[in-house]
């Protein structure tokens, strides 16, 4: 493993670049729980967070790994697209490396579960089940026109209220009630999150179809699956409005729903044509503005105004 695993392909394995994000979903949760609740358990959370961010980089590792072996097209996408094929990695390497990562991340995961209880475990084994089975197994949920759906969820709603369990424990029991609050100010990153991903596989399809992947973007087609981004680009971005009129976020968390002419402006070359290497990155870096600056305001309603 020593002579192969470079930093440069941990990173490309891993793309621990975009962990950071993990830090937004936990200022959202947490700023939740302060509001809603009133108290925050920050080593419950500082554990929750270990173990996501870890998880999520032994998701990534595991993606690819599994992603190669089950490609169709050995000569396009398993040679030259795929990082195992493109930098003639070890297959059984990355797959160790995959494995090591998730027992690595159930050291705190366990600890936290000692911690709080059953109910955190239930949450924990959706979350693994979820990310193994993304792309494990003979019908991986990449492969299906739910995977748009359940990433949204589990990355940005999932996440969130595991964070709001965790911090209120022993305290405020988990409520259907509270369930259903966390998952409405939630649900513009949830929507946001879901653009970006149909916008992948859409930027994807061809490839997809060729690696027999059908996501929701094969059965949408190219101009239905931009016009499906586009409402929720409106919808998850203004929602944030919604939820300081029905009172459940604070009022400065509707700012946010001004990007919105700043993010269409972004995506605009997407809209037109929809390429990975030439526009897609115009969604993401749009998107995270949105993702950035929603828990950060909710942050700043909740402790500084």
């Amino acid at each position: 493993m020593r002579r192969w695993l470079t930093w440069s392909v941990f990173y490309e394995l891993t793309e621990i670049y975009t962990a950071p994000l993990n830090i937004m979903w936990f200022v959202l949760g947490v700023a939740i729980a302060q509001y809603r609740v009133g108290v925050v358990n920050w080593l419950n959370v500082g554990l929750c967070l270990v173990a996501v961010f870890i998880f999520d980089l032994a998701v990534n590792v595991s993606d690819n790994y599994y992603d190669y072996l089950h490609a169709h097209d050995r000569a396009g996408y398993a040679a030259k697209t795929n990082p195992i094929g493109r930098l003639a990695l070890p297959v059984a390497g990355v797959g160790r490396l995959a494995l090591a990562l998730y027992g690595l991340s159930l050291l705190p995961g366990i600890w936290l579960v000692l911690r709080t209880g059953w109910l955190v475990l239930v949450l924990g084994l959706i979350g693994y089940v979820i990310g193994i089975f993304y792309t494990a197994g003979p019908h991986p949920i990449n492969a299906t026109p739910w995977c748009e759906t359940v990433v949204a969820l589990s990355i940005a709603f999932l996440i969130q209220l595991t964070c709001v369990v965790v911090s209120t424990y022993g305290v405020q029991p988990l409520t259907w009630a509270t369930v259903g609050v966390t998952f409405l100010l939630c649900l513009p990153l949830t929507l946001i999150f879901f653009t970006i991903q149909l916008a992948n596989n859409t930027a994807d399809r061809d490839e997809d179809i060729l690696n027999q992947r059908y996501t929701l973007a094969y059965y949408l087609g190219k101009p239905g699956s931009v016009k499906l981004i586009q409402a929720f680009l409106v919808i998850g971005s203004l929602w944030p409005l919604v939820n300081w009129w029905l009172q459940l976020a604070p009022a400065i968390t509707g700012l946010v729903s001004l990007l919105l002419p700043l993010m269409w402006l972004g995506m605009r070359p997407f809209f037109a044509v929809q390429n990975k290497r030439q526009t897609f990155m115009t969604t993401v870096k749009s998107a995270s503005l949105f993702f950035i600056a929603y828990p950060l305001l909710f942050a700043v309603g909740v402790w500084v105004i």
